[in-house]
């Protein structure tokens, strides 16, 4: 029978795509603008000049170019040493845990839980976003049109084995034409594992959309019933389960995600399942990708983890940028 070897955790911000000089200075401008919803640190939406008011200049030391680029750098080493680390550990099957941002499911057809199982992956182009800048980025996080290997075979036993635990799952096995699987899974295969060649099962969590986000109670769940799952997969196996995205954004929650990260460190199942759910919006709702892969890997030792708050802006935007293995 396969086995879960490790369980890896990843952010996968536009931030990690492209120096800050540029990049981050973009997305402030940008989160100012109030392109999308701002969720204070109790979940309520904020302006970004009420977020200024409340934060009262707490921010002010972590705006100057040297901050941003000692954190960029060392985020980026992180990821170094994850790739580094999953390839010793000599994964046969990657399942990565991520959601789906409107790439291959649309409001037409939003499901809460969803495994892939088609003979391929393939990664989505980059978007026509008016900038030639976030084009670029897109393509630095792995979303370049490119194939990589599937293995429909393990996927349909982890469904079946889903569905006999009481999971209502959505499956999907093709992509749309002009689409593809978005940056959290191109993350993985594409940037973090780049010219790596191991086989991935897609699991997707709708952590974005309302009504229908899986608690997350829920979300470990999948965790535990995946690594069942994973015990009676045939062909000895050695699987590396990795959480892509958060934590969390576009308002950075440090005390929420230190409180995540030190949950997964020492196993606290409680505090995971009863993270509250009004926190869970916007970018920091792929905390339950967290979530799951900590279900997943509940019998694994922690092997290290580390924190960045990328503070981009006065009001406290950013990303919370984490890192992590547990084998």
């Amino acid at each position: 029978m396969s086995k879960i070897v490790a369980v890896a955790g990843t952010s996968h911000s536009p931030m990690l795509g492209m120096e800050p000089q540029r990049m981050w200075r973009l997305r402030a401008e940008n989160d100012a603008d109030n392109d999308y919803d701002l969720f204070d640190q109790k979940g309520d939406i904020r302006s970004f000049g009420e977020l200024v008011a409340a934060a009262g200049g707490r921010y002010d030391d972590e705006l100057s170019l040297d901050v941003w680029n000692e954190k960029y750098g060392n985020a980026l080493a992180c990821v170094d040493r994850l790739r580094e680390e999953l390839i010793e550990l000599k994964p046969d099957l990657l399942v990565v845990i991520g959601d789906d941002q409107e790439e291959l499911f649309t409001p037409r057809n939003q499901p809460a839980i969803a495994v892939y199982y088609g003979e391929k992956i393939e990664t989505h182009k980059p978007i026509d976003m008016g900038n030639a800048l976030l084009s670029e980025v897109q393509h630095n996080l792995g979303m370049d049109g490119e194939v990589y290997p599937a293995h429909p075979q393990a996927a349909l036993h982890i469904i079946k084995e889903l569905i006999s635990r009481d999971f209502d799952i959505a499956t999907s096995s093709e992509t749309e034409t002009e689409g593809g699987f978005g940056h959290a899974f191109a993350w993985v295969v594409g940037r973090m594992l780049k010219n790596i060649t191991i086989p991935m099962v897609p699991v997707l969590i709708n952590t974005y959309y309302p009504p229908n986000q899986p608690t997350p109670a829920r979300c470990y769940d999948l965790g535990q019933a995946l690594a069942e799952a994973v015990d009676s997969l045939a062909g000895d196996l050695r699987v590396a389960v990795v959480a892509s995205g958060g934590l969390s954004h576009f308002v950075v929650n440090d005390e929420l995600d230190r409180q995540i990260l030190e949950a997964m460190r020492t196993h606290d199942e409680t505090t995971l399942r009863t993270l509250p759910v009004e926190q869970l919006d916007s970018g920091t709702s792929e905390v339950r990708n967290w979530i799951a892969a900590a279900g997943a890997g509940r019998h694994l030792a922690h092997r290290w983890s580390t924190y960045i708050p990328a503070w981009r802006s006065a009001a406290g935007t950013g990303v919370g940028l984490a890192f992590g293995l547990w084998s």
